[in-house]
């Protein structure tokens, strides 16, 4: 498609803006993104990623199970659903009874998101996790 690196670039963009911001707030318990400074692979990605990090990351909210469904259910943005890849943000919870959780490293074993960042406007996919957060209680 010819729109592909443009689309690209903005999912790189959106997504290393979202990580940084997710990084700042004290109710995240974890951010997995390799652009962000702080992620144990970043320089091996550096490396190996030339054109950006990628559109999807990884968090945990300092929450229990209900309040990680609780807080999907305040988006208005950023769509739950299981696939990933799409132009529009779209996020997923894997709970702590996932069997796939011995797969992860240990700070995911509580339950996290996977998040693919779209390509809509930074501030208004900021401001959407911003508003989920704030209404169960956590910012």
């Amino acid at each position: 498609s010819v729109t592909l690196p443009l689309r690209m670039k903005q999912h790189n963009e959106n997504a290393l803006a979202v990580a940084k911001w997710l990084e700042k707030q004290p109710c995240i318990r974890f951010v997995a993104y390799p652009g962000l400074e702080s992620n144990k692979g970043h320089i091996t990605a550096q490396k190996q990623m030339t054109n950006g990090f990628g559109g999807v990351l990884s968090f945990g909210l300092k929450a229990d199970h209900d309040t990680h469904n609780k807080f999907v259910s305040h988006l208005k943005v950023i769509t739950s659903a299981v696939s990933l890849g799409h132009d529009e943000s779209l996020i997923v919870f894997l709970g702590e009874d996932d069997e796939r959780q011995c797969l992860y490293p240990e700070e995911f074993h509580n339950g996290f998101f996977r998040f693919s960042v779209g390509i809509e406007d930074k501030e208004d996919i900021i401001n959407d996790l911003e508003q989920a957060l704030q209404k169960v209680g956590l910012l």
